[in-house]
């Protein structure tokens, strides 16, 4: 990635980290990516689309470190599990966004 790019990225993420909307989305995108889960994939189709999937989700953790975002983003995520074993609700769904 081009050096411009990637600071305008950089600078686009540490935007989005400075807003609870703005980590939300992130939080989300990054689990969309399954970037913080891990399974036995069935076929490799799956796996080649779940590798995919989460290179991307990678991408946007770099950008989230690169930002300062990274504890931010990492915070939320420890607070959604708990929350979720719980058995809270905690922000919307995928289905909802």
């Amino acid at each position: 990635m081009e050096d411009f790019k990637r600071e305008n990225l950089i600078n686009a993420v540490e935007q989005l980290g400075q807003s609870s909307v703005g980590r939300e989305f992130l939080l989300w995108l990054l689990n969309e990516a399954e970037v913080f889960t891990a399974d036995f994939p069935q076929n490799e189709k799956r796996t080649a689309w779940q590798a995919g999937r989460r290179a991307l989700g990678l991408q946007v953790l770099e950008l989230c470190a690169r930002a300062g975002n990274l504890g931010v983003v990492l915070t939320a995520e420890v607070m959604y599990e708990s929350s979720n074993a719980a058995g809270l609700e905690a922000g919307p769904d995928a289905a909802e966004l």
